[in-house]
């Protein structure tokens, strides 16, 4: 398996974190990290990087630089503006079998009717800026909330984290592409 993973905009998580470490079929797996201030040809982190996301499409401008740099893949991980810029990315000509947004509240702006691709977003209950329960409604987007767990809940070994983890198991054991409508799901 093919994965890339593109981390959020503080460079998080580290490679001892990630979920993709935890990915069935790990030790067959190619890994590829790729930041954030690489695609934006930014030296900066944090909320300045948030910016040039932001302002004069930076987003866009991330996505297509990552399907300049990126071979194709079989699972896309992103954590937070990492989820979106990938999402961007699909729409731009990725060539991608899956894709997983961890905590990507900047999806709430565009139409999860839009991927191209099976996806699977998850947020945390208490990060205020995730989209609202109805968003992946209709979509071949599943989402699912987390239960009391907070916009970064993906950084650390936690109850949340474990819960992330079992459903990127579960989506990506799933046959084929399922496209067919689904809501917010909440996790116990």
């Amino acid at each position: 398996m093919r994965v890339l993973v593109v981390t959020d905009i503080h460079g998080k998580p580290g490679a001892a974190d990630c979920l993709s470490r935890h990915l069935p079929g790990r030790e067959q797996s190619v890994i590829r990290t790729i930041g954030l201030p690489e695609l934006l040809g930014a030296d900066c982190t944090g909320e300045s990087l948030h910016r040039h996301l932001v302002e004069s499409d930076g987003f866009v401008k991330a996505a297509k630089r990552l399907v300049d740099l990126a071979n194709d893949a079989d699972v896309a991980l992103g954590y937070s503006a990492g989820g979106m810029v990938l999402w961007q990315a699909a729409l731009h000509g990725l060539s991608l079998d899956r894709l997983i947004c961890v905590s990507s509240t900047r999806l709430r702006h565009v139409s999860s009717a839009a991927t191209p691709v099976p996806v699977l977003a998850v947020f945390g209950e208490n990060d205020p800026n995730r989209p609202a329960d109805a968003w992946a409604a209709g979509s071949g987007v599943k989402a699912y909330i987390i239960p009391r767990a907070e916009h970064e809940f993906y950084g650390a070994d936690s109850r949340a984290r474990d819960l992330c983890l079992a459903r990127i198991v579960d989506f990506l054991r799933q046959p084929g592409a399922d496209t067919s409508g689904y809501s917010a799901n909440r996790l116990a």
